[in-house]
């Protein structure tokens, strides 16, 4: 049975401050950031879904509101209105923060009674406003959260209190092993900096998923500079955790050929079902290509503007490109869970001039393109969505060849 979407579960409302709550009862912002996004030469969205921003974002246009991207400084960055599914149960809201304005309802269902479980984790819409940037530098490194105040006095059990390192109140979670002093080089760090001037706020904390760092603080932000603040600490927070996973990186020439996969499994989340590892291995046979590590991708290119996290790479000479063009496959999310992300033809960027980091949409009738050329990097990429499917690669490659000439990464 189909699983209903997030906003079709939310019971109620409730707030974290009680200047918020009027926000809760609407269910939306009473303000518009169309005028804060052009004045700064971002681009307003509003409840659209920004390309590459499916590991952070909610993805469902009932939660997000006000969405504005561009470029902050030197990053791509994401800011949107967050009507924020809070978990709920019989009791209330779920956790030990202190809410203001509840209302709910939560319903058990004759669906979760026959332990169907349609009707199970329920929420209450909160009030918040979500920052994200993309740190592709940061790409080996496990999914993270650190959390504040009441977000930090139940921590999981795997998870370290960073008040001995001078955090107090902070508490880290990684889904994985960090590199050593971690804790000690992130209270530091700009990232410390940034986990300290959010901690005043009744909800306040910072995530990391698939080479996106996410803020997330209670209320819809209206005053320009408070949304100013917000944008860059989450450019903050992704140049302190740049410098984290900077021990994990090894540059390397994108002309070099890089090791092939190793006998050690990737980490869980970047593991293909069976079939779509085929899928990839026949991709191979087909053209003729090798396959190589994608964790020594993702260290050799600590820049790269594709998003997302690499799972699977090959490397060959693709018709119409030359021997040193790569077919990398990123994920946003666990591959097993969601089929989301890019397939991206990665060359030498020659000399094509760099786009924004976040890239150039590509219009195509086939499927939505993307041109990014970043750091000695030329990458156009297609995006990836029905299960097992490894993206229009025809497509592609048939653009591809064009564009790169036309572009100057390869010769006339």
């Amino acid at each position: 049975m189909t699983r209903p979407p997030v906003a079709a579960r939310i019971r109620g409302r409730a707030a974290l401050d009680p200047r918020d709550r009027e926000d809760a009862r609407r269910g939306h912002p009473a303000v518009d950031l169309t005028a804060f996004a052009r004045a700064r030469g971002l681009q307003p969205l509003g409840s659209q879904n920004p390309s590459g921003y499916t590991a952070v974002m909610p993805m469902e246009p009932e939660l997000q509101s006000n969405v504005v991207r561009g470029q902050v400084g030197t990053r791509d960055a994401v800011l949107w209105h967050w009507r924020y599914p809070w978990p709920l149960d019989d009791d209330g809201p779920v956790g030990s923060y202190a809410f203001s304005g509840v209302a709910s309802a939560a319903r058990s269902g004759w669906r979760s009674f026959l332990g169907i479980g349609v009707d199970d984790d329920q929420y209450v819409g909160v009030p918040c406003t979500g920052a994200a940037a993309l740190v592709p530098e940061a790409g080996l490194l496990p999914p993270l959260r650190i959390a504040c105040g009441p977000g930090a006095r139940q921590p999981p059990r795997r998870a370290v209190d960073l008040g001995p390192s001078g955090l107090p109140g902070a508490a880290l979670d990684a889904d994985g092993p960090l590199p050593e002093g971690t804790a000690a080089a992130l209270v530091r760090g700009p990232l410390g900096a940034v986990v300290r001037a959010g901690s005043r706020w009744p909800l306040f904390d910072v995530g990391y998923r698939f080479g996106t760092v996410v803020l997330r603080r209670n209320g819809y932000l209206a005053d320009e500079r408070d949304l100013d603040g917000l944008l860059r600490m989450a450019v903050d927070a992704a140049d302190g955790l740049a410098g984290l996973a900077r021990p994990l990186t090894s540059p390397r020439p994108v002309e070099e050929p890089l090791p092939a996969p190793g006998p050690d499994p990737l980490p869980h989340r970047l593991v293909p079902p069976a079939a779509q590892l085929e899928a990839v291995h026949a991709l191979a046979r087909r053209f003729g290509l090798t396959p190589e590590d994608p964790l020594a991708y993702t260290a050799a290119f600590p820049t790269n503007p594709v998003p997302g996290t690499a799972w699977a790479v090959l490397r060959g000479a693709l018709p119409g490109l030359p021997p040193t063009t790569r077919l990398a496959l990123h994920t946003e999310a666990p591959v097993r869970e969601v089929n989301t992300g890019r397939t991206a033809l990665v060359l030498p960027a020659g000399d094509a001039a760099p786009t924004p980091r976040g890239g150039v949409r590509i219009d195509s009738p086939g499927a939505p393109l993307r041109l990014a050329v970043y750091d000695g990097l030329w990458t156009f990429s297609v995006l990836r969505h029905r299960p097992l499917d490894l993206g229009d690669v025809d497509l592609l490659l048939s653009a591809g060849a064009d564009l790169a000439r036309r572009t100057g990464a390869l010769p006339a």
